[in-house]
């Protein structure tokens, strides 16, 4: 990777030199297809480019300035408010993209320039948008759980269930830290008007909708995720034509985006899974497990240290990239010190968040300084509160399973 080499390439290229030299040249070669192609062929990936080809058709039918428009009007007349608008609307287009980066990049577009407009500095109006931008993966859905879930043979379902909880903690914390501690702190020019708040509320309800229909189909067992994905993706385009929003251009636009978008992700989940099929054939993710047990030491301490990983792993992998790396290496850790494989979803998807703000290379950085020229250092000021509540959330994760667990454990027809 140092070579600028794809990481999909360099996954691929470590495990396949490590089976020749274990097996030899020709074992190797002919074992190569059939990993690739079992990893390839596993029916629950079919949710990731439904639930990617959604989040983009919202960004192209312009529903994000529909949703920044309800949170802004509905927050409030309250110191920052506006910041507080902005977490809001990501959290609510967090429940519809599974992505990050979306979510960054849609709320950004709308949010930064009347951020600026109202007086925010740029490290606050960067910061606010890249930090809750991060709740897109683990507020349900989430494309990390898809992959967590396929490379762990956990539950997908509950997964995203199991996000509900602390994603919505996240968002409050978030929300406490703009409204409290962000400086300077900023009242709105213009309160909205009684009838403002409602034309808004009418605007934004064909989209606000869809989080609630996600969720009650997940959690009510309905609808498996992957039948999620093709609903939403179904509901969208209805509303893009109902609200005379989607051209046959912009839809082109959305496929061809989801596509570039879906075919990248799903190179690095063949590869990545060739790389853990290698892993496992040698048994590192055991024999790191048994040095690691080996230490005695205190549980709490080997959780730091899984966090103190992520957090390096972070300043140079993008989440999907490290997600692959990590989990067939720390699964087995996290059961030793007695997380649950869904308790341990929630941790290593909050981990991932942490990565997408990490400098250098956190990719909601570069999203929203794609979007508004805002400088990266300034950008990554911005977002390092939010960081700082994240690896917080990690240890509440930790302690507190009860709140990634409750609702997964009542869920109906599960």
């Amino acid at each position: 990777m140092l070579l600028s080499i794809p990481v999909f390439v360099s996954m691929g290229l470590a495990a396949f030199i490590g089976f020749v030299m274990v097996k030899g040249f020709d074992l190797a070669f002919a074992s190569f297809g059939d990993i690739v192609w079992q990893s390839a062929s596993i029916f629950e990936l079919v949710a990731i480019p439904l639930f990617i080809f959604t989040g983009v058709l919202v960004e192209k039918i312009e529903a994000g300035r529909d949703l920044f428009d309800f949170a802004k009007a509905w927050v409030g007349n309250v110191p920052n408010s506006l910041g507080v608008a902005t977490i809001l609307a990501c959290g609510v287009f967090a429940a519809i993209s599974g992505s990050s980066v979306a979510t960054a990049a849609t709320v950004g577009i709308v949010a930064i320039p009347l951020l600026l407009q109202e007086r925010y500095s740029r490290v606050q109006a960067g910061g606010f948008c890249a930090g809750g931008g991060t709740l897109g993966i683990i507020i349900p859905p989430s494309i990390p759980f898809i992959l967590y879930g396929v490379i762990t043979e956990t539950s997908i379902g509950k997964l995203f269930i199991a996000g509900i909880l602390p994603g919505i903690l996240m968002m409050s914390l978030f929300m406490l830290y703009v409204l409290l501690l962000s400086r300077p702190r900023i009242v709105m020019k213009h309160t909205p008007s009684s009838s403002q708040r409602w034309e808004a509320a009418r605007r934004g309800t064909g989209i606000l909708l869809l989080p609630i229909i996600i969720i009650a189909a997940i959690y009510t067992g309905l609808f498996t995720p992957t039948e999620v994905g093709a609903l939403s993706t179904v509901y969208v385009l209805l509303l893009g034509l109902v609200q005379r929003r989607l051209t046959w251009r912009r839809f082109l636009d959305a496929a061809s985006t989801a596509t570039r978008t879906t075919c990248m992700l799903l190179m690095l989940v063949v590869f990545g899974q060739y790389f853990a099929h290698f892993l496992t054939f040698e048994q590192v993710p055991q024999t790191i497990a048994g040095w690691i047990t080996g230490f005695d030491a205190a549980p709490i301490v080997t959780v730091t240290l899984m966090i103190l990983v992520y957090l390096v792993l972070g300043m140079f992998l993008e989440s999907a990239a490290m997600l692959l790396i990590s989990i067939p290496i720390f699964f087995p850790i996290a059961q030793h010190v007695g997380m649950d494989p869904i308790t341990f979803g929630v941790f290593a998807c909050i981990a991932m968040e942490i990565a997408q703000i990490s400098p250098p290379v956190g990719i909601n950085l570069y999203t929203i300084h794609g979007v508004s020229r805002i400088p990266l250092w300034s950008l990554a000021k911005g977002a390092a509160p939010f960081l700082l509540i994240q690896i917080g959330m990690l240890y509440v994760v930790y302690y507190f399973p009860v709140l990634s667990l409750w609702l997964p454990q009542h869920m109906m027809g599960r």
